[in-house]
């Protein structure tokens, strides 16, 4: 049996219409539902619009051509489609255009890993669209932004705004927009977990994108449809799915959702027992994924390649894959605690910078209404990025940058940082719901705020783990004082849902400088700390070995 299917031939192209506007609109109704016959399109516009010397409309032309090429992860080229069309917008003064340009080089770069760089991008787009009036310019900024918080991780505060998106867009009236927006909102879902009601979602969408003819938008649902299934325990039914959306993915030329399903196909192969089946179609998807340069997908197929190797009693091919897997793995997690870093830090001088512009702009154009609507959208974006949405309190990225800023100016002063596992908490979502286990996690997130000084800082990584930093102790034992008052609160019982429910918890303490100066070092002490006490019967405290 196999399950590599072949590509599907691209239709036999139509002549293009011989007028350059009417070959412009030809590309952009492409753009998602045939990007390689978009792309194709595209070019010839911008050859006949350079022949007839119109430059803007070579310059429209040139944003879809970025368009076309970034949905075949074609990321370099794109970048450089889309810098064409900035150059061309600002020599005719296009507003409208400049913002579109600049909003897909947003997306280009945040492909490519530089958040921070989307981010200037993404907020340069906003403003020019804002003075243009091109309030559809903003809502595609907005549902961008929105996808750099699910790159971040920050998934719960990307479905907000992918969520607003969605009713923004259609007040709006473009159905593209809302259609993308419908897709991110069910990948947020996915990202969360959440895989019964990412498939709801997605099954819902599936017959209204084919009906619509949004081709690229029918291959991510059909994408995560299939990933849903498999994760339901519903392998064949994935199987289906993926057979059906594979020859589309290839025709359109949407090479990382290709990638995708090759690996979601390769792994109901694993689930059915099928791993010499699985390996060709694994071996497939990672020479893709290396081709694009598509570094989240590598890391996952390589790691799934190392089981189905197992499986077949290739030990030694296995060994080999899951450390490439685990190297990749380290190599991408560095990179993402400083692209976050950056990206916050980017976040916050934008913002300064931003009220100030805002002011200005105010007291020239008397524009009250329009200023005050971008300031409260930046001041969500600004708080978002720093803030865990369930809880309020600080989150991964905000915290991690914090803490190097602390560590960087404490010399030799004390800065604790605790680790600190809720026990029981499954338990408490297995018989409450999940809506007590949320409520419960804001009253442990009160409870710890209550206790620390106003210079220390509680953050929530996500799930049931929070994070403290300490600065400025008087001495190493403070550390482990506060970590007992901790336990001390979190013993009484709360009350969640009409029930009384009594958890514990487990705290890991790690101290500077003496257990390090690095902050890598600190949170691997402190994890292994915390783990000593989850292995010696949970609800205690324990200091690094160092």
């Amino acid at each position: 049996m196999t399950c590599l299917v072949d590509s599907l031939e691209t239709p036999a192209a139509e002549p293009l219409p011989a007028d350059l506007a009417a070959q412009i609109a030809l590309a952009d109704e492409l753009l998602v539902m045939h990007p390689t016959r978009a792309e194709q399109v595209a070019r010839s516009a911008i050859a006949l619009a350079e022949k007839q010397e119109e430059g803007v409309q070579a310059g429209r032309a040139a944003v879809l051509l970025g368009g076309a090429l970034f949905f075949q992860a074609r990321y370099d080229e794109a970048r450089d489609a889309f810098g064409q069309a900035l150059g061309t917008a600002r020599a005719h003064h296009d507003r409208v255009l400049e913002a579109r340009a600049l909003n897909g080089l947003g997306n280009v770069v945040s492909y490519q890993g530089d958040y921070a760089g989307a981010l200037e991008h993404f907020m340069a787009s906003s403003r020019v669209a804002l003075d243009a009036g091109d309030e559809l310019g903003r809502v595609r900024v907005l549902n961008n932004i929105a996808a750099v918080w699910s790159e971040l991780g920050e998934h719960g505060s990307a479905l907000q705004h992918h969520q607003e998106v969605v009713t923004v867009a259609g007040r709006v009236g473009d159905a593209s927009l809302v259609s993308s927006a419908r897709v991110n909102v069910m990948v947020d879902h996915h990202a969360l977990g959440e895989y019964g009601r990412a498939l709801d979602l997605a099954e819902d969408l599936v017959p209204a994108l084919e009906a619509a003819g949004l081709r690229q938008h029918l291959v991510v649902a059909q994408a995560y449809r299939a990933d849903s299934l498999l994760r339901l325990g519903r392998a064949q039914d994935a199987q289906q799915v993926i057979l059906a959306a594979l020859p589309l993915a290839e025709a359109i030329g949407e090479q990382a959702h290709t990638c995708f399903l090759l690996g979601t196909l390769a792994m109901t192969h694993q689930h059915q027992g099928q791993p010499a089946v699985a390996l060709p179609v694994l071996e497939r998807a990672l020479a893709l994924a290396r081709e694009h340069r598509l570094a989240g997908q590598e890391r996952d197929l390589l790691g799934r390649l190392s089981e189905v190797r197992e499986a077949l009693g290739d030990f030694q091919g296995a060994l080999r894959d899951l450390r490439a897997h685990h190297a990749l793995e380290r190599q991408i997690h560095a990179e993402d605690v400083e692209r976050k870093t950056r990206f916050l830090t980017a976040q916050f001088q934008l913002d300064s910078l931003k009220r100030e512009a805002e002011l200005e702009r105010q007291r020239a154009r008397q524009l009250e209404e329009d200023h005050s609507a971008l300031q409260e959208d930046h001041a969500l974006l600004a708080h978002v990025a720093a803030h865990d949405a369930l809880t309020g309190l600080a989150n991964r990225a905000h915290f991690q940058a914090v803490a190097e800023q602390t560590l960087a100016r404490a010399g030799e002063a004390g800065v604790g940082l605790l680790f600190l596992d809720l026990d029981g908490f499954k338990a408490v979502n297995d018989t409450l719901g999940h809506d007590a286990g949320d409520d419960l996690l804001r009253q442990v997130a009160g409870r710890l705020r209550s206790q620390v000084r106003r210079g220390d800082l509680v953050a929530r990584p996500g799930g049931d783990e929070f994070t403290l930093l300490l600065p400025h102790l008087r001495t190493p034992g403070d550390a482990r004082q506060v970590a007992e008052k901790l336990l001390g609160v979190l013993k009484e019982p709360f009350v969640v849902s009409g029930n009384t429910v009594t958890i514990s918890a487990s705290v890991g303490v790690a101290v500077s400088p003496q257990d390090g100066t690095e902050l890598a070092v600190l949170q691997r002490r402190a994890d292994e700390a915390m783990y000593r006490v989850k292995r010696s019967g949970r609800a205690g405290v324990q200091t690094s070995s160092a």
